[in-house]
């Protein structure tokens, strides 16, 4: 049983926040567990694979050399398809994936089929199809068909999947959630149950931006929320 469990929200480019709560924790906290969802399931593997905090807060600034080409627009092909051409996105990860190995236990949500029913993978059984399918916005990225049927993105029910962590009877548990400050419809149908006393949330005091910046990478705001992550997490 994990005694100390860190858990990353989704956020999409507000995930850059995590990378800067990361840096300020890295030398006091050490989880036992590291659990992630959608976005916040990339940074969870490199902090999984025991990452260089200095690695993680650059390979958020430096994205978009990473990057091959932008995500081109497309016509949905199927049911649960999306709009974006994820190519690009898929090449990333598989580059990523194939330079960290988690040491670490590690736990990726996603959302099967059209009720969107969490489901966690874990260790092993996590590919890149389960990173991509942990971040299928629903009509944005496409989904993928893993084990348990079509999947989508893991923050849909549960933005910041602490739920993980408590059922698993982790002791001390850090939560870095920079899916915070979102419309009131975003939070129809998520699970909604208040943190319990070993819950350290981590949050910005504000928004971290309008939500259309967390679709668009943009250097200036990588370098405020990376700042703003350590902040929070001093």
């Amino acid at each position: 049983m994990p005694k100390r469990a860190l858990v990353l929200s989704g956020g999409g480019m507000f995930a850059a926040f995590q990378a800067g709560a990361w840096r300020a924790l890295a030398g006091r906290f050490q989880p036992d567990i590291v659990i992630g969802a959608s976005a916040g399931a990339l940074n969870a593997w490199t902090i999984a694979s025991r990452i260089d905090p200095d690695l993680l807060c650059q390979f958020w600034l430096t994205l978009d050399q990473q990057i091959e080409a932008a995500p081109s627009l497309r016509w949905p092909r199927f049911l649960g398809d999306g709009i974006l051409d994820t190519t690009a996105l898929e090449a990333l990860l598989r580059r990523v994936t194939a330079k960290y190995t988690p040491v670490l236990p590690l736990g990726v949500t996603v959302c099967e089929g059209f009720r969107f029913q969490n489901r966690v993978y874990w260790d092993a059984e996590v590919t890149v199809e389960h990173l991509l399918a942990s971040c299928a916005v629903p009509g944005v990225l496409p989904a993928k068909r893993l084990e348990g049927g079509l999947s989508f993105d893991g923050g849909l029910r549960a933005a910041c999947p602490v739920w993980v962590a408590e059922e698993l009877g982790a002791t001390e548990i850090v939560a870095i959630d920079a899916w915070t400050h979102l419309p009131w419809w975003w939070s129809v149908g998520r699970r909604k149950r208040p943190d319990g006393p070993n819950v350290r949330r981590i949050q910005p005091p504000a928004r971290l931006g309008p939500l259309r910046q967390s679709a668009v990478w943009d250097r200036g705001n990588m370098k405020r929320w990376i700042a703003a992550g350590e902040a929070a997490a001093r």
